[in-house]
């Protein structure tokens, strides 16, 4: 993992540098232990634990892949107050393609267990899968105020509306300057942001939003972000108390650079 000072952009409040939240401890050969602890009482952010167990597995990956894919599973609230460890299972390398599994444990209990695809990087034929309506450019939208534990800073144009709740179509970069040329921490960090807001109406009829149950990343090009990135959270389906939606990260230039999809459960009200 690149060692590159973080270093933080002048337009963002005193937060934690998004490259030190996903700094990992090499305890032994595929076992990681997160290095940053938050000193409040707080849940443990979902995109934190994806991102650091996708740091872990790429740290046991031959250098020249590059994340493709990830898919996780939500199996208890973590918290942001403890180290989390990461234990990583190799199970293939082959000549174009490595496969990891990792699970995340906390007070001896796994609280995430996700698979991870690295590739080795391969020119290609590129499409766009899908198109974006251009929208207004960043400095121009309202800064949405996140939590001051969530490393990014989120613009949006339109404000939804109270049933919505959560913004659907949204500026992102990080707070800080990601090192160049290091692709697993550029991907590390994108899957980071993957979690932040939600494709889903907070309130549906008399059921609230609840939390994530699992998550999947798809990383179509070179993970890169040095700019703002647009979020654009497609139509999403509830049904049996659960919520799921699918979303599109895309560059400046219009060019999809990853996809995600998510899924939620929604509680009765109390």
């Amino acid at each position: 993992m690149s060692s590159a000072p973080a270093v933080a952009r002048d337009s963002d409040p005193v937060t934690i540098p998004l490259t030190a939240l996903l700094a990992l401890d090499r305890i032994d050969n595929g076992l990681f232990r997160s290095e940053h602890v938050f000193e409040i009482d707080r849940p443990l952010y979902g995109g934190q634990v994806i991102a650091q167990a996708l740091m872990a597995c790429g740290l046991t990956v031959d250098e020249g892949r590059d994340p493709h894919s990830l898919h996780g599973y939500f199996l208890r609230r973590g918290d942001a107050t403890r180290p989390v460890i990461y234990r990583v299972e190799n199970d293939r390398d082959g000549r174009s393609y490595s496969a990891r599994r990792v699970v995340a444990i906390q007070n001896g209990a796994v609280i995430l267990n996700m698979s991870c695809s690295f590739r080795t990087v391969t020119p290609g034929a590129e499409r766009t899968a899908s198109t974006v309506e251009s929208l207004v450019h960043p400095d121009q939208c309202r800064r949405i105020t996140a939590d001051p534990g969530i490393s990014i800073e989120a613009r949006v144009q339109d404000w939804p509306t109270a049933a919505q709740y959560f913004p659907a179509k949204f500026w992102v970069r990080p707070n800080c300057i990601l090192p160049d040329g290091d692709s697993l921490t550029h991907a590390a960090a994108i899957a980071y942001m993957t979690d932040f807001s939600a494709g889903l109406s907070r309130v549906n009829g008399s059921e609230i939003l609840g939390p994530s149950l699992d998550h999947a990343v798809w990383f179509h090009r070179p993970p890169l972000w040095s700019d703002w990135l647009l979020v654009d959270y497609g139509a999403g389906v509830a049904a049996g108390k659960r919520g799921w939606y699918p979303g599109s990260v895309v560059d400046g230039n219009g060019e999809v650079v990853a996809s995600m999809a998510q899924e939620m459960v929604y509680r009765d009200k109390r």
